[in-house]
């Protein structure tokens, strides 16, 4: 059975934003090497990032396939607690005082182009998320048996 548009474009999505997480992770490491920092900090980000972004990319083949539980996994991982751990902090440091560029982008060589990134996954997360969860997309899944 194809998938209706709503399920395309949430993959399309999906797929923007997963890819921003892993171009933000490269941005981190570029920053920190300029700045002479690239040590132990770094790499256990990477060690924590790295698999998650290769979860999320089998979880957004397995979604575009018409996996259910996969949808569900994605809601849960990353609608929900990647999304938190992107705007908490943000939104409890401009809170504090900061500026929008110094909560998402940070400073140096590379804070806009980091906050480009920031802002195209965030609104990835958002549009998928949506979308995943449009009436046609119900349906979809609905029909479709659950598999594994």
């Amino acid at each position: 059975m194809n998938a209706p548009a709503s399920v395309r474009r949430a993959t399309t999505a999906w797929t923007i934003a997963v890819a921003c997480g892993v171009v933000e992770s490269g941005l981190a490491v570029l920053r920190a090497t300029s700045e002479d920092a690239l040590g132990s900090d770094v790499a256990s980000q990477l060690a924590i990032r790295l698999p998650v972004f290769a979860i999320a990319g089998v979880l957004v083949f397995h979604f575009a396939r018409g996996r259910r539980w996969a949808r569900t996994a994605l809601t849960v991982m990353l609608s929900v607690l990647g999304l938190a751990s992107m705007v908490v902090p943000a939104a409890l440091e401009i809170s504090g005082g900061s500026a929008l560029m110094g909560a998402l982008g940070g400073d140096g060589p590379f804070a806009w182009s980091f906050l480009l990134v920031r802002l195209i996954h965030i609104g990835g997360v958002v549009a998928a998320t949506a979308l995943m969860f449009q009436p046609s997309a119900n349906r979809h899944f609905a029909r479709e048996p659950m598999r594994v």
